[in-house]
């Protein structure tokens, strides 16, 4: 296996991405596009965006992100795109965590495929890098970096995103378990009320009405099928306790 030596100023700019990953609250869509833009600012690329989908019972997009630097990803017309997901070299999850393009697709292999005709031929892309992130059973993930002609991603960008991606990993799962699970302002609530506090308590520690309290605990009973306070903080236990180690 060749031995790939990053220098000094590609550590620093690792170090500096991490760093901002782990810095951004990840909240709104805004926040996935200031992740992406310290990707792209370590891997060079033309387009650079984040697709977040379901599979299963249907497949359906939950989010396409771009970043501020780079242009907007054309979305594959939805036949195909429908059709080859579990074929996609880099969307299907199915040939590592980070995947080249050049790694399962070259030449006229991958000039004959709807991906190159439809998706990126379309834009002048020629080649494609991916970093798979953490999903569940029943979607997919993924943060796709494309470059125009010129030089191809190497073993370089490979390394670099190995390196990057538990930190863009740990930043995109704080927006969709929001959309997921519960919203910070729930959490928020949630955490007041696994120390203990009734939802009067909760209301003058927040400075809002009871009955907000209230109506705040009833999304989250409804988003996790939970039906008591008890059973809530309970059920998402993991997720107040990375927010309770993020503050620390």
């Amino acid at each position: 296996m060749t031995t790939i030596r990053l220098p000094d100023r590609d550590l620093a700019l690792l170090l500096d991405a991490a760093g901002r990953c782990a810095d951004a609250t990840v909240c709104r869509l805004t926040d996935v596009e200031a992740v992406l833009d310290a990707v792209a600012g370590l891997v060079e690329c033309d387009v650079a965006f984040w697709n977040w989908f379901r599979v299963r019972p249907e497949l359906r997009e939950e989010a396409l992100v771009g970043a501020p630097r780079g242009r907007e990803p054309t979305r594959a017309p939805v036949g195909p795109w429908f059709d080859h997901v579990d074929e996609h070299p880099i969307m299907s999850g199915r040939h590592g965590p980070v995947t080249m393009l050049s790694d399962v697709l070259v030449g006229r292999d991958l000039e004959a495929t709807w991906l190159f005709q439809e998706a990126l031929a379309p834009d002048g892309l020629v080649s494609e890098i991916g970093v798979e992130l953490t999903h569940g059973e029943d979607d997919m993930s993924v943060i796709v970096l494309s470059r125009g002609p010129g030089p191809p991603f190497a073993e370089r960008d490979r390394l670099v995103l190995r390196l990057l991606r538990p930190h863009l990993d740990a930043a995109i799962r704080r927006y969709t378990r929001v959309e997921l699970g519960v919203s910070p302002r729930e959490r928020e609530v949630l955490g007041l009320v696994r120390e203990g506090l009734t939802n009067a308590q909760v209301a003058r520690r927040l400075g809002i009405a009871e009955a907000t309290v209230a109506k705040h605990l009833e999304h989250v009973f409804a988003r996790t099928g939970a039906r008591s306070r008890a059973q809530a903080v309970v059920m998402c236990a993991e997720l107040l306790d990375e927010v309770s180690v993020e503050r620390s």
